[in-house]
């Protein structure tokens, strides 16, 4: 497949959104370039960083106020955001066959927290907001799996996240719960990716504790699914009751 090759002249005609900005709202980004051009930069593939820069110069936050200042200026939602973050951080990593570290290490413990919170948001909003009811959402995980249970419950409010490592007796009975699950629906017996599974109001949700699976770009496709099998049941027993 042939690659499409960028140019300076395709750069330049690109839209900048920063042309239309007052003196007043270049003054941040200003101030982040003098910041940005006291830092060392360095070649890809020289430290362990994924960084352009050393790893010790303080370019994290710098990196953070930079993509906040482009995200603010080409007005995109926190949805978009968030595709976009994915994409260049994690889903990249996987491209061309690539199975890279940022890609396949374990997720952190906020990193799950912001997919769990980003399944709830969406979920939530397709009940709308004059629901009587929300979705609350339990992640527990140990060092290979992890399981999300998503519950339909009464409540006005958004319901706070969850997320609770596995100990010996939680391991255990995440253990039995996958496996009484699973003997209860023979045809997921063998799977590799993300097992979903409904019960009642209750939907089960089982991943590998891999990064690119607990994405928040992941969560929307997630929530997507889990309201389209959801419609599709209903219909079903609709049709069943008639």
């Amino acid at each position: 497949m042939q690659r499409g090759v960028a140019t300076l002249e395709a750069l330049l005609k690109m839209p900048c959104p920063l042309k239309g900005l007052t003196n007043d709202q270049l003054e941040p980004w200003v101030t982040l370039h003098h910041k940005l051009a006291k830092t060392s930069p360095r070649k890809v593939g020289e430290t362990k960083s994924d960084s352009l820069f050393e790893a010790d110069d303080g370019l994290d936050e710098l990196l953070v106020e930079l993509n906040r200042l482009v995200f603010d200026s080409l007005g995109l939602s926190e949805r978009e955001r968030a595709l976009v973050t994915d994409f260049v951080h994690v889903r990249l990593e996987l491209n061309d066959g690539k199975v890279s570290q940022p890609a396949v290490r374990k997720p952190s413990t906020n990193e799950l927290k912001q997919y769990a919170n980003r399944l709830r948001q969406e979920l939530d909003g397709y009940v709308g907001v004059g629901s009587p009811h929300r979705h609350a959402i339990e992640v527990i995980h140990d060092q290979s799996s992890g399981m999300i249970c998503i519950d339909f419950i009464e409540s006005t409010k958004g319901i706070a996240v969850c997320v609770t490592p596995a100990d010996s007796t939680t391991a255990k009975a995440l253990n039995e719960t996958r496996e009484e699950l699973l003997e209860e629906c023979g045809q997921w017996v063998y799977f590799n990716r993300d097992l979903r599974i409904h019960d009642g109001t209750k939907t089960y949700i089982f991943k590998p504790m891999q990064r690119f699976h607990w994405t928040e770009t992941q969560a929307m496709i997630d929530a997507s699914e889990i309201i389209a099998e959801t419609i599709s049941l209903d219909v079903e027993a609709e049709g069943v009751d008639a």
